[in-house]
């Protein structure tokens, strides 16, 4: 899973992995899932920053 080069791509596939054998809310309960979903919003987040100072 290490092998894709963006964020959501991780995010996504742990998602639909982990959703195969439970529930997609308890699936997004997960440390490392979480963890994902963190790194990719502050990235957003950081984008949406920088646009607007500049």
């Amino acid at each position: 899973m290490d092998s894709f080069s963006k964020e959501t791509h991780r995010y996504a596939f742990a998602m639909v992995k982990a959703a195969r054998t439970m529930p997609v809310d308890m699936a997004e309960k997960l440390h490392h899932i979480k963890q994902l979903r963190f790194n990719v919003q502050l990235k957003e987040l950081r984008k949406r920053i920088n646009r607007r100072i500049t």
